[in-house]
């Protein structure tokens, strides 16, 4: 048996890795570069539709507050038309298990009957505050 000759040109083979090395480096990097600041991107948006949604529930829960306060303490028919217009917004951020009793204080507070909803009224605003508690920042 004869040995196999060592004739391999190993300064060649080398400039031929690194040559391929350097073009996949040169494909592979921005493909994952891309892949990677489109995902933070992603995270981003998510974070930023979140923040949105969490401070138009705010907005709403607040508006809603006042326009009770406000219905119950003037009983005008102007204050009860603003009432109407912002309270049938805020059933989107309430459970609907609480939905029975947001329903008995309009209709209560639409039919004039301000006695009986303003006995409703603490805890209808327990509730939402309860719910806007719940959405703002907490601070360490």
């Amino acid at each position: 048996m004869r040995p196999i000759p060592n004739d391999l040109d190993w300064s060649a083979t080398a400039a031929w890795i690194a040559l391929a090395i350097s073009i996949t480096g040169t494909i592979v990097g921005p493909i994952i570069t891309t892949i990677l600041t489109n995902r933070y991107q992603l995270k981003l948006r998510k974070l930023d539709i979140q923040e949105k949604a969490a401070s138009e529930k705010i907005s709403v829960i607040q508006q809603c507050i006042s326009h009770i306060g406000a219905c119950l303490a003037d009983t005008q028919s102007e204050s009860l038309m603003s009432f109407g217009e912002h309270f049938h917004v805020v059933y989107a951020y309430v459970p609907s298990e609480h939905w029975p009793l947001l329903d008995d204080f309009y209709q209560l507070t639409i039919k004039y009957k301000y006695d009986e909803a303003k006995k409703l009224q603490p805890d209808v605003i327990h509730l939402l505050s309860g719910l806007l508690k719940e959405e703002l920042p907490k601070h360490p």
